[in-house]
């Protein structure tokens, strides 16, 4: 229906933004506060995610019970040649937090504000965009891959990173909007309907098939399992939860491979035993002026951190899934790692792993030749 509206089938198609100058989001000027995370290899990973996530669980409320909870992000960014991951706080007390959280539960990882720079990366007037977001397949009661669930093998960071790897003047993040859900959303809507538990009823009694003939297929086991599963949900924290994905090159084809090659990767999250997943739609109309007009839209909204509701709840360890502080699990090259604990001395040639300067991220990329153009 929504393709139907914007006239024809959804699609990739890098399109020039016809920015006059280039587009740049400074610290200053942006809402919040950014930080940058350098992780040290040696972590818990999606495990101590999932406690980042639950330090930052503040529901607020107005006298009408309306959920006002500010909204917050996890990033990654392939910037420079490098993969870089931040955290965006809606307020001063919340980056504290953060800050607080990762130096407890990621030790001898680096956390630190973003003053200078960009708080984004910089897109400039020659360069094509292509971007999507994310939808869950089902209704949010039904939860996606997580590591706390049968099915997780593999930290699908490892593969979604790897496939950001661009060429070293390109860029790509993958931003995941969250904001804390109130405890009674497993409680269907405003009349108790539709709560976790009358979905979990209905897989039990089976599924009613033919039209003319109509009967009730007996649950199998899978229903079962499903229905088990969704009862879990009922008491846990959660997140609503927006999922973004923007790419940006001067190679048309480039933007559009990497932003169809990351949304996509986020299929890995797909629970076998629910039929949840994330379906990715691509930022798209069929007029190019519109096109761009739509993705100007895209990267602002992300450039700003804006919160839009796309009806996806996640809890903790589902949420943790799609935002945490890798380890070394993941073996893709060009991660912005710190390589020395606290209190080490530092190695004479770990320079290049320090924060530098653009000049600096530049010597460094003539120097070290990453291999990855042209991916």
């Amino acid at each position: 229906m929504f393709s139907q509206l914007l006239g024809g089938n959804l699609q990739y198609d890098a399109t020039q933004l016809e920015f006059e100058e280039p587009f740049v989001q400074h610290p200053e000027s942006a809402p919040g506060i950014l930080l940058r995370i350098r992780p040290f290899k040696e972590n818990q990973g999606v495990v101590d995610g999932a406690g980042l996530l639950q330090s930052v669980h503040d529901v607020t409320t107005n006298f009408r019970g309306k959920n006002t909870s500010d909204h917050h992000s996890f990033e990654v960014w392939f910037d420079e040649g490098k993969v870089k991951f931040f955290m965006h706080a809606a307020t001063e007390a919340a980056a504290d937090k953060f800050r607080r959280r990762v130096g407890n539960n990621y030790a001898n990882s680096e956390v630190f504000p973003v003053e200078g720079g960009s708080a984004f990366p910089v897109i400039e007037p020659d360069e094509y965009v292509a971007g999507a977001w994310l939808e869950m397949e089902k209704l949010p009661y039904y939860p996606i891959r997580h590591h706390n669930s049968e099915e997780w093998e593999t930290d699908p960071y490892g593969e979604i990173t790897s496939e950001m790897l661009s060429l070293d003047d390109s860029k790509v993040v993958t931003q995941v909007v969250f904001r804390p859900a109130k405890q009674s959303w497993t409680g269907g809507d405003r009349f108790k309907h539709n709560s976790v538990d009358d979905l979990a009823h209905a897989l039990r009694q089976g599924t009613s098939v033919g039209w003319l003939n109509p009967r009730t297929r007996p649950a199998s086991e899978k229903d079962k399992q499903a229905a088990k599963t969704i009862e879990q949900q009922r008491g846990q924290q959660a997140f609503h939860v927006n999922i973004r994905v923007v790419a940006i090159s001067v190679d048309k084809d480039e933007a559009e491979a990497r932003a169809r090659g990351v949304a996509g990767m986020f299929r890995k999250y797909y629970n076998a035993i629910t039929e949840q997943g994330l379906d990715d739609t691509p930022v798209w109309h069929r007029k190019e002026a519109k096109r761009a007009q739509v993705l100007r839209q895209h990267v602002t909204r992300m450039a700003d951190r804006e919160w839009t509701d796309r009806r996806m709840i996640m809890t903790v360890d589902e949420l943790a899934g799609v935002a945490h502080i890798p380890n070394n699990e993941i073996e893709t090259p060009n991660i912005d790692w710190r390589y020395t604990q606290r209190g080490d001395r530092v190695p004479a040639d770990a320079g290049q792993y320090e924060p530098a300067t653009d000049s600096g991220d530049a010597n460094e990329r003539n120097a070290d030749n990453r291999g990855h153009n042209g991916v």
